[in-house]
């Protein structure tokens, strides 16, 4: 799937193609969930939150800017649902993961009123060095572990929260 696409090329008869969208983003789903929740949810309950994922993407159709990309909002929506799950199971997960988040998605509103911020961080991405980005975009929009990153990429820990300190430190710069 090419990440680019953005939630125009989704549109027919002026409505949102969710069955496209389905086909397209579900195993993209499926990654960001089993991220954040290893090993911590039944095969049900990462099926029940890849629904949920489309329902709310279907009931905020409405509120959703058509020439952005869709990936965004899609994985913003997944990880809060996902941490809202992990919540209610109270199965717990290493927070210090996700404690220096640049943005969080709480909801399509903070989205939309944050794009531009969201162009800016990912025009910067662009200038970065290649393995900088996959490790900013394993965190932040995969939401992998630090660990997992630095298994990955063979690389220590240590060195995977230094780069990520320093590319949001560049980031910030550009975002303020």
């Amino acid at each position: 799937m090419n990440d680019s696409k953005i939630i125009n090329y989704y549109k027919s008869n002026n409505k949102l193609d969710l069955e496209k969208i389905i086909k397209d983003y579900s195993n993209y789903i499926n990654t960001i969930i089993n991220n954040m929740a290893k090993m911590n949810l039944n095969d049900e309950d990462k099926e029940e939150i890849v629904s949920e994922v489309f329902f709310i993407l279907w009931k905020n159709k409405d509120k959703l800017d058509y020439n952005k990309k869709l990936s965004s909002y899609i994985a913003g929506i997944t990880r809060n649902i996902v941490k809202e799950y992990l919540r209610n199971k109270q199965i717990y997960f290493d927070i210090s993961d996700y404690e220096n988040s640049l943005y969080s998605y709480d909801s399509i509103e903070f989205l939309n009123d944050n794009i531009e911020d969201i162009k800016k961080i990912e025009k910067k991405l662009e200038t970065i060095k290649e393995i900088d980005r996959k490790i900013f975009i394993d965190f932040y929009y995969s939401s992998k572990s630090i660990k997992d990153i630095a298994k990955e990429q063979k690389i220590s820990e240590c060195s995977i929260k230094q780069r990520l300190y320093r590319i949001r430190k560049k980031i910030k710069k550009e975002v303020r």
